[in-house]
């Protein structure tokens, strides 16, 4: 997996990322639907596991995934692992 350098950082993420979006399950904001819908959370780690090996390092993800789902799962799998980069974006809660 080819990796660039992130902004001014000293940070070097893959090139190919991985959303988080689609693991982070359902979701509503008051009557409307907003989450991607039902998900197999042991599929998601396992996909997540995967991207690992394959050589991606950067996960985007937000508090409004799964209203914090997906950024639930990215700390079971990943835990305090110096060897990802994860984005979050905030604003939901």
């Amino acid at each position: 997996m080819h990796t660039r350098q992130f902004g001014a950082t000293d940070l070097q993420v893959s090139e190919v990322g991985f959303g988080a979006w689609g693991i982070g399950g359902p979701a509503m904001a008051g009557n409307i639907p907003i989450g991607w819908g039902k998900v197999n959370d042991a599929m998601s780690r396992k996909a997540l596991q995967t991207a690992f090996e394959q050589g991606v390092n950067f996960y985007d993800t937000a508090d409004f995934y799964g209203l914090g789902h997906s950024e639930e799962l990215l700390g079971e799998v990943f835990g305090n692992s110096d060897k990802v980069i994860i984005a979050s974006k905030v604003g939901h809660r």
